[in-house]
């Protein structure tokens, strides 16, 4: 079982710099970055890629979640192909409610990614729901709660990208 941590933040890049991969982090990690097996032994498959047993290959999981290297291991899902709706979306939080502004956007299950960026406005999140009411609704709930505009900035364009890491 991998227990994912409570913080998802990563170490800094000079953090990172100083963490040592032996030979069987890096293969294991070049296997989870495409084609996770959809069965119910999915990480004995990517111990298998990586030389390594199902256990080993769990254990080594979970210490690179433990540390911070990496943040989830999930699946990406194309919300258009499931027919649901998203948006990018911003709110400039002052400075002194950053964290409590954040936790309440962070408790919708909708929430994939919130970041706190320089500059205005400072907080930047994704939401992605099965209706653009449910998203609406949300949305005006945070707007309410925060005494906040929510900007949204829907997708007018997408483009599909996919990102590996030379490790």
């Amino acid at each position: 079982m991998i227990i994912w941590p409570k913080n998802h933040g990563a170490p800094t890049r000079e953090a990172l710099v100083l963490i040592e991969l032996d030979d069987a982090d890096r293969k294991l990690l070049r296997a989870l970055q495409s084609d996770i097996p959809l069965t119910s032994r999915a990480f004995e498959e990517i111990g298998e890629r990586a030389g390594l047993s199902e256990n080993e290959a769990v254990e080594r999981i979970q210490e690179l979640l433990d540390k911070g290297i990496l943040r989830k291991v999930g699946a990406i899902i194309a919300p258009r192909e499931l027919d649901y709706v998203s948006t990018l979306a911003a709110i400039n939080a002052p400075e002194s409610e950053v964290e409590a502004i954040a936790e309440l956007i962070n408790g919708y299950k909708g929430v994939t990614h919130n970041y706190l960026r320089e500059g205005e406005p400072n907080i930047w999140f994704t939401m992605t729901e099965p209706d653009i009411e449910t998203m609406e609704h949300n949305i005006a709930e945070i707007e309410k709660a925060t005494g906040l505009a929510v900007r949204r900035m829907p997708v007018e364009k997408l483009y599909r990208i996919g990102v590996k890491f030379d490790i």
